[in-house]
């Protein structure tokens, strides 16, 4: 029995100390271990480059991080750039030598830096290498990374359109594209142009080599986009046109709107599935001297059209000192969009009134008071008379009921109205002002008061009050309820 008490101890014993070097970081041995085996990654930011004309430098970016958030010690860390020395080279910097840059940290979490790096004089276009980044630490595995630069660059351009103003709906608008080449190599496999639209905006035709695709710029309102892949090379220095110009059709939706064409080099061909001849690319000669300097352009339509905003109120029926649920509802009844191309915050508002005499207990999450006329913070949600709401993106066909709850004071007339209207977005938006505004009413049932009886003055107010509290929280009651408990 003694020899098995004294075995039970020393395994307490161990255990304990386990435990205490656990919480203490104890254990040297076992840390330097987990240390070790800390890993570390030095990414690129691009993994192609490419020397151009504008500018002629180019940002070599790269990113290190520390796995699990952990630091790491006495990082250095290395950009080898022997691979393109024939073309490239490092701009004067303090972190370079002839082909190599290095950087050395005393710790290291989660960091960048970059090199620009230019091309050397009389440097053969065309040439391509390889550039590394690798790195040590003393107690962490780096992993590096590679790019490939090449010198030289295709650079396209694409024609500017003037603004479309005062356009109605039926319109069709013309735009004539051209795409021309400013860089030192062509896109040799072609070019690829996407044609993005707004809602109120419709390109016309269907041509062999274009496609449909989902939108990629929804915050920028754009909800339609169309690909054409053009197997043409593009070569320095030249000017190509569209067969035949694009015919865009202004819609019933249309108020602000925009038409986005970009050009980018064609990386493969796709398959041909549009109904149609092709649309062609058709050289023109030289490239301009001045002109658009991106290789896409957004032109501006806005249209003489509307939106109608309309709302509807409610009548219900309570008791004082009880409660009763209004809804308003605003419908956009369009036919314009309404939005706001300059800014991705375009939204409806409308003011709510509550009838006088009744406090709020419960508001539609999209609803506030309304803001002061200092800025100032407008204080509690709860128990106000009167809210304005909010409607992200208004689309035509969108309807919305908004629900409050309100509880009923002592002194509330036996008829109370109130109100509910739009607050204007945007100037002359919305000409027809005969359903801008609508009724909130309550009417007082046989009795005017909960139960039937007629509660006024002091009582009265005592059974408002609690009402309207009860629905935001119980803690008035729990308390009335514990202090009579403790008597």
């Amino acid at each position: 029995m003694a020899r098995r008490s004294r075995v039970r101890a020393v395994a307490a014993a161990a255990g304990a100390a386990a435990l205490v070097a656990g919480v203490f970081g104890m254990g040297p041995a076992r840390a330097d271990r987990a240390d070790a085996a800390r890993g570390m990654t030095v990414r690129f930011a691009e993994h192609e480059l490419f020397i151009g004309t504008e500018p002629a430098s180019v940002s070599l970016s790269y990113r290190w991080k520390v796995a699990g958030g952990g630091t790491a010690h006495h990082v250095h860390l290395a950009v080898d750039l022997s691979g393109v020395a024939d073309f490239a080279e490092p701009a004067p910097s303090e972190h370079c030598k002839g082909s190599l840059c290095t950087l050395d940290l005393a710790s290291a979490t989660s960091d960048f830096h970059a090199i620009t790096l230019v091309p050397k004089p009389g440097a053969a276009v065309g040439s391509s290498g390889t550039v590394t980044v690798s790195g040590t630490a003393s107690d962490a595995t780096v992993t590096g990374d590679r790019l490939t630069l090449t010198n030289g660059a295709t650079q396209l351009k694409v024609s500017a359109s003037a603004e479309q103003l005062h356009q109605v709906p039926g319109d069709t608008l013309t735009f004539l594209l051209d795409v021309w080449n400013n860089g030192q190599l062509p896109a040799a496999k072609g070019v690829e142009l996407r044609i993005g639209t707004t809602a109120g905006l419709h390109l016309q035709g269907s041509w062999a080599n274009c496609r449909d695709v989902p939108a990629s710029d929804r915050g920028g309102h754009i909800v339609r986009e169309t690909l054409c892949d053009f197997p043409t090379p593009v070569e320095p220095g030249r000017q190509y046109a569209l067969s035949s110009p694009l015919r865009v059709k202004v819609g019933d939706e249309a108020l602000r709107d925009k038409i986005v064409y970009k050009f980018t080099p064609l990386a493969s061909a796709a398959p041909a599935n549009g109904p149609g001849t092709p649309l062609t690319l058709v050289p023109r000669g030289a490239m301009p001297s001045d002109g658009n300097i991106d290789p896409y352009f957004t032109t501006y339509v806005n249209s003489v059209n509307h939106a109608d905003f309309a709302v509807t109120g409610d009548t219900v029926t309570g008791r004082r000192g009880g409660h009763a649920t209004l809804h308003a509802t605003v419908i956009d009844r369009g036919p314009a969009v309404v939005q706001d191309l300059l800014d991705d915050d375009a939204f409806l508002s409308v003011l709510v009134k509550l009838p006088p005499g009744t406090k709020a207990t419960k508001v539609p999450d999209n609803c506030q008071p309304p803001p002061t006329d200092d800025g100032s913070d407008p204080g509690p949600r709860m128990g106000r008379s009167s809210y304005q709401c909010y409607f992200g993106d208004p689309a035509p066909g969108d309807r919305h009921v908004l629900s409050f709850t309100v509880a009923i004071g002592p002194r509330t007339p036996a008829v109370s109205t109130g109100q509910v209207r739009t607050l204007e977005v945007m100037k002359g938006l919305d000409p027809d002002a005969s359903n801008d505004s609508a009724a909130l009413t309550l009417r007082l049932a046989q009795g005017g008061s909960v139960g039937g009886g007629t509660l006024g003055g002091f009582g009265g107010w005592i059974v408002w009050a609690a009402g309207a509290l009860l629905p935001a929280s119980g803690v008035a009651v729990t308390l009335f309820r514990r202090s009579r408990g403790g008597n």
